[in-house]
C-alpha cells in the first residue's frame, strides 16, 4: 500500500514537470523575440526540473541517493534563473531590442 502512494505522487510530480518543460518548448517555437523565449525557457526549466526532482526524490526515498536528488535540484534552481539572467543582461547591454508586434500588423495593413 505505502509503495502505490509513493509511485502515485512520484508519476505525478514526474507528468507535472514534463508538462512544464514541453510548455516551455512550445513557448521558444511560438514566441516572437530572444527575451520572450528566454523567459519561457528559463521558467519551464526551472519548474521542470523542480518537480522532476521532487518525484524522483519521493521515489528513492531518504537516503544518500535522495539527499544527492535533492542537491542537483537546489544547484539547478539557482544556477539556472542566474544564467538566464546573465545572458538577458548581455543581450540587451549589447543592444538587442524586444521586437513589437505593432511593427509587424503594421506591415500588413500597408
Amino acid at each position: 500500500m505505502m509503495m502505490e502512494i509513493r509511485c502515485f505522487f512520484t508519476v505525478i510530480f514526474l507528468v507535472t514537470g514534463l508538462f512544464f518543460m514541453t510548455v516551455s518548448t512550445v513557448g521558444v517555437i511560438r514566441f516572437p523575440d530572444f527575451f520572450s523565449r528566454l523567459h519561457a525557457i528559463g521558467l519551464g526549466q526551472s519548474l521542470g526540473i523542480g518537480f522532476c526532482c521532487i518525484g524522483l526524490f519521493i521515489y528513492q526515498g531518504f537516503n544518500i541517493t535522495g539527499i544527492k536528488i535533492l542537491l542537483v535540484m537546489v544547484v539547478s534552481m539557482m544556477a539556472g534563473p542566474i544564467g538566464t539572467h546573465i545572458i538577458d543582461r548581455v543581450a540587451f547591454r549589447e543592444g538587442l531590442k524586444k521586437e513589437s508586434r505593432m511593427k509587424e500588423q503594421k506591415g500588413r495593413n500597408d
